[in-house]
C-alpha cells in the first residue's frame, strides 16, 4: 500500500493522542499501523514509511513511573509484575526512587532494582534505535515531539501532503482515549532527583538533543 506508515510507538510518547488523530486522516488514503511497544526500528519491513514521538527524558521518567503505579489505568489495567510490586512498596512517588538512584547502600541498591523493573522508565527512548539509530540514512516522514506537540504534528501533516492543520481535527481530552492522568499533586522533583535522572538518562538526553537538531525536511 503505498500509504502505508508505520507509528513507532514509544512508551509514554503521546502515542494514544497520535493515533486518535491519525485515524481521522485514513479518509484521505492512508493506512497508520500502531507498533506495539516491543517493536523497534530494526523490525519495521526494509524501506517503510515511518515515524516516531520523543519526550523529554525527564518528564517522560516521571509520567511512566505514575502510569505504572496506577497499573495503567484509566484506560488500560495491567497488574503489576512481581518486581513492580517490590519497587511500589519501596518507593512511593517518582521522585523518591530518583534520588535515590547512585546510593551507596541498600536504598541505592533497591533504587537500581526497581528503575529497572518499572515498565517505561526501564525502556530509554534510544533503546528503540538499536542497530539502526542512523535517521540520516534511514529517515523518519517526522518526529513529533511531546513538548511541541501541535507544531510538530502540523509539520508531519504538510509531509503527508494534507492541507489541514491540527487545529481541523478533533484532539481528544478524554484521559481514556489518550491515555493521560493530571500529575499536579505529586512531588516536585528535587535538584538531586533532576540530577540523578540527567546520568541515569544520559544517553537519552543525547539522542533527544540529536533529534531536536535532525534536518528531515
Amino acid at each position: 500500500m503505498k500509504n502505508k506508515i508505520h507509528f513507532l510507538h514509544i512508551g509514554k510518547n503521546a502515542g494514544n493522542q497520535i493515533i486518535h488523530l491519525c485515524r481521522q486522516l485514513e479518509k484521505f488514503n492512508f493506512k497508520f499501523i500502531k507498533e506495539n511497544h516491543k517493536i523497534r526500528k530494526i523490525d519495521l519491513p526494509k524501506k517503510s514509511k515511518y515515524f516516531f514521538s520523543i519526550r523529554d527524558p525527564i518528564t517522560r521518567f516521571v509520567s511512566g513511573f505514575y502510569s505504572r503505579k496506577r497499573k495503567g489505568m484509566p484506560k488500560y489495567h495491567i497488574e503489576w509484575s512481581e518486581h513492580e510490586k517490590f519497587a511500589f512498596s519501596e518507593f512511593e512517588h517518582a521522585n523518591d526512587l530518583a534520588e535515590s538512584l547512585f546510593r551507596k547502600d541498600i536504598i541505592g541498591q533497591n533504587a537500581l532494582v526497581a528503575v529497572n523493573s518499572i515498565s517505561h522508565i526501564a525502556m530509554h527512548q534510544v533503546d528503540w534505535f538499536v542497530k539502526s539509530g542512523n535517521l540520516i540514512l534511514d529517515p523518519p516522514l517526522a518526529i513529533i515531539r511531546v513538548e511541541k506537540f501541535n507544531d510538530d504534528f502540523n509539520w508531519f501533516l504538510k509531509k503527508l501532503g494534507l492541507d489541514k492543520c491540527i487545529e481541523d481535527l478533533d484532539i481528544s481530552n478524554d484521559p481514556i482515549v489518550v491515555h493521560k492522568n493530571n500529575y499536579e499533586k505529586i512531588p516536585n522533583l528535587s535538584q538531586l532527583a533532576i540530577k540523578n535522572l540527567k546520568m541515569w538518562y544520559s544517553r537519552d538526553i543525547i539522542f533527544y538533543d540529536y533529534c531536536n537538531n535532525l534536518e528531515i525536511n
